[in-house]
């Protein structure tokens, strides 16, 4: 379960679940079938807009708790008491280089996805946070086709920066989509700068906050990192540096 933007997904509250004739029944249940309260009512599905996570991804919502329901049904069915499920994700903090909240500096949210090499994860992480958001993409071509990609950054994103062997391809796709706002960047450092300046200036113009700037490289890393850590971790100190000279009163690029 990895906490992310504002959607709709799926929440559940309590209702009854039977009547006291039914206890044996309840003694037998699937180890899949949703958590009870502490009165023995089940909890069921109902329609809202409450919780902030990735689209894509079911949850129960027990309290203040929110379990990825695929993680829950995994966990039940080798017996993991629903108590146990709620302590774990409680303490879950997510995954590193996989929709990663690095810092956040002057109202500007830095994501590390460097793990979002497929379409469908790059996809998914630009719909996990709020507009504005600046997408930073490109490496070693994979040889994917990334047609069905370009639309979603040209709806989500407000400005992509490309690094890598495969930005002029993606910069074709992303424009002919109709983004309008696509720079180049000759190392990852000198895109979280770009990207950095590009969403202040989002912000400046009213565009509301934070804004997010999102290394989901939609690529392989091996044209300038030994591996998608590799290129995580530089991510993260390109960002630590910037902090670093934002608080120092360094200028904007």
């Amino acid at each position: 379960m990895i906490i992310g933007g504002p959607i709709n997904v799926s929440i559940f509250a309590s209702c009854p679940s039977g009547t006291a004739a039914d206890a044996g029944a309840a003694a037998a249940r699937s180890p899949l079938a949703p958590p009870l309260t502490d009165d023995g009512t089940e909890l069921d599905i109902v329609a809202g807009d409450a919780y902030e996570i990735p689209p894509g991804h079911d949850a129960w919502v027990v309290g203040d708790t929110v379990f990825d329901a695929v993680e829950f049904a995994s966990a039940r069915l080798f017996g993991v008491a629903p108590d146990a499920i709620r302590r774990a994700a409680a303490g879950f903090r997510g995954v590193e280089h996989r929709l990663e909240e690095v810092a956040v500096v002057d109202g500007v949210r830095f994501v590390n996805d460097s793990q979002g090499t497929q379409p469908d994860a790059v996809a998914a992480a630009l719909q996990a946070f709020p507009a504005p958001l600046v997408l930073i993409a490109g490496g070693r071509d994979k040889g994917i086709d990334l047609t069905s990609l370009a639309p979603v950054v040209a709806e989500r994103a407000v400005a992509a920066v490309l690094i890598g062997e495969s930005g002029p391809t993606l910069e074709a796709l992303f424009r002919d989509a109709g983004l309008g706002h696509v720079e180049r960047a000759g190392s990852l450092e000198e895109a979280v700068r770009r990207a950095d300046a590009i969403a202040r200036d989002a912000l400046r113009d009213g565009s509301g906050g934070p804004a997010t700037v999102l290394l989901s490289p939609a690529a392989a890393s091996f044209d300038m990192f030994g591996d998608y850590a590799a290129r995580g971790r530089a991510f993260k100190q390109a960002v630590a540096d910037l902090a670093a000279a934002r608080a120092a009163g360094g200028g904007d690029r």
